[in-house]
């Protein structure tokens, strides 16, 4: 059984009866909408056209917001509805991003996420939607697709009906009768000249579309007149996220000799102190995590109610295994360090090898599985980028290596002599630090040609906000001129004392190039 709605664009009115029929059902809050009425416009007065589209959940046959919820808060339900447990639901609005058609809103009186469950607690006692009953035009029409002799199987049969974005893959199963294109993809409107009624974009969105317009032949565009208000889901927290986690793994795999050394040889102090910033920083990137929840209280839920197919969940097990192996190197170091005994002497070289690659893999893991987390974010192509992955784990040992050089010119200039690096360590963090600097600046110039496969056009959109757009001069300021070239001039003096702000100068390229990765993801309207 597949519940899902044909609506006919051939009988729709805009009237908007249908959401606020849904809304006194379902008892949605002012400025949330379950279902909404988008009107665009083409021509030029007096010859003006508008059209309607009734936007919606898509009941997907394969709804994203179900794998990437990392509490199995969201369940596709037997008779095909797509419906959200409140009990489950932590608020970490991982749903919200990952639905193509933004669909999803968190209640802010509730602190969960909600959707259209197609009335779901009128459709067990065989009753239809508020929406479609509502319809004076009968424009909205439900059923089951998975019936052969339903009335929606037959009209989808009989006629050239279309889906929205069915290039992401979700297998919607809301279809559009005699829909104009303008009014169901959202590359082919723009919401610069105003709206009719409702309030006008503004802040980032608003410079995202104006940008567009400037760029494009608005003689060839629609104008949005009317949408519902939107706004970008995910803040600073997340892109600072995007910084502790780097630094948390980073400081591992910059310092990767001197705990090799630990397992052969003396355990130096700086050992014991970048695995302490390790631990920091992974405790700072939890605590981003967790004042980024709606129910923070309900964190817990990842650990006792686990969605496997979500990468959220297998992220925040990786960081806690990844915190668990490093507290182990921190009391390791501790013994080794005033009982005067190799790590390899104490639990014996095998294990001491075993654990020192296990550390290594879990921090690579840790610095990377946001890509695949991003990947399920179908909501936001840019996110998708390809290489993604391996992106972040440059981004990580870039971040460890700018901090490693910085603690032991501090350590030096503190005249702390015996607690900084030996010379083979220090080689391979200034090593590792310059070729991070260039294969960054590589992936940033070639980011255009890393977009995820069906979705090019969102993507290259999207992308365009950062080189060319609202974004550009911090992307080539800050990120390209303060975050790569100024350190690697720097570093190439070889003058030890500059290794301070060529570090600090990276690490504000990066923290700035994951806030506007995470911005630009969010700037352009999905619906």
């Amino acid at each position: 059984m597949q519940l899902g709605f044909i609506i006919d664009h051939s009988r729709c009115i805009g009237c908007h009866a249908c959401t606020i029929a849904c809304k006194s059902e379902n008892d949605v809050p002012l400025g949330d909408f379950r279902t909404w009425v988008k009107y665009t416009e083409e021509g030029v007065f007096p010859e003006v056209r508008r059209s309607f589209a009734v936007l919606r959940c898509n009941q997907c046959t394969k709804p994203p917001c179900v794998d990437i919820c990392p509490t199995n808060a969201l369940e596709k339900l037997g008779n095909g509805v797509v419906d959200i447990n409140h009990e489950s639901c932590i608020g970490c609005k991982s749903c919200m991003q990952a639905c193509p058609y933004d669909a999803l809103y968190i209640n802010e009186d509730e602190g969960i996420a909600e959707k259209c469950h197609f009335c779901n607690h009128r459709a067990e006692i065989g009753l239809a939607p508020a929406c479609a009953v509502v319809c004076p035009t009968e424009a909205i029409i439900p059923g089951d697709f998975d019936d052969p002799l339903s009335y929606v199987s037959r009209i989808l049969k009989a006629e050239d009906l279309k889906g929205r974005k069915v290039e992401a893959g979700t297998v919607p199963n809301v279809f559009y009768k005699e829909a104009n294109p303008n009014t169901i993809t959202p590359t082919q409107s723009n919401a610069t000249s105003g709206y009719i009624w409702s309030n006008n974009p503004d802040g980032e969105i608003k410079d995202a579309e104006a940008f567009h317009a400037e760029r494009e032949s608005m003689e060839e565009k629609a104008r949005t007149v009317y949408d519902v208000p939107r706004k970008p889901l995910w803040d600073w927290k997340v892109g600072a996220y995007f910084t502790t986690k780097s630094l948390a793994a980073g400081f591992f795999l910059a310092a990767f000799p001197l705990f090799l050394c630990m397992v052969r040889g003396e355990p130096s102090a700086a050992a014991g102190l970048c695995g302490g910033f390790a631990l920091i920083f992974l405790a700072a990137t939890g605590l981003l995590l967790l004042a980024d929840l709606k129910k923070p209280s309900r964190f817990i839920y990842i650990l006792l109610r686990p969605n496997w197919n979500s990468w959220l969940c297998r992220g925040t097990v990786a960081i806690l295994i990844y915190g668990v192996l490093m507290t182990l190197w921190g009391i390791l170091w501790t013994f080794s360090h005033f009982g005067g005994r190799t790590v390899g002497e104490i639990i014996g070289t095998n294990p001491a090898q075993a654990l020192l690659l296990l550390t290594a893999g879990s921090a690579i893991f840790v610095a990377s599985y946001t890509a695949w987390l991003f990947h399920q974010c179908l909501g936001r192509p840019l996110w998708m980028r390809r290489y993604l992955g391996l992106s972040l784990t440059l981004h990580a040992f870039l971040a460890g290596c700018a901090g490693v050089l910085i603690l032991d010119q501090i350590l030096v200039l503190l005249g702390l002599v015996s607690w900084n690096l030996d010379p083979s360590a220090l080689s391979y963090a200034r090593f590792g630090f310059a070729v991070a600097l260039v294969i960054h600046l590589l992936f940033m110039f070639g980011e255009k040609e890393l977009a995820p496969k069906n979705r090019e056009e969102e993507y290259q959109r999207a992308a365009a906000l950062i080189t060319h757009g609202p974004y550009a001069k911090r992307h080539w300021g800050i990120s390209i001129g303060l975050g790569v070239i100024l350190p690697l001039i720097m570093l190439l003096t070889g003058i030890p004392i500059l290794v301070i702000p060529s570090g600090i100068f990276a690490l504000i390229g990066l923290v700035n190039e994951e806030d506007l990765f995470v911005k630009a993801g969010q700037a352009l309207p999905i619906s």
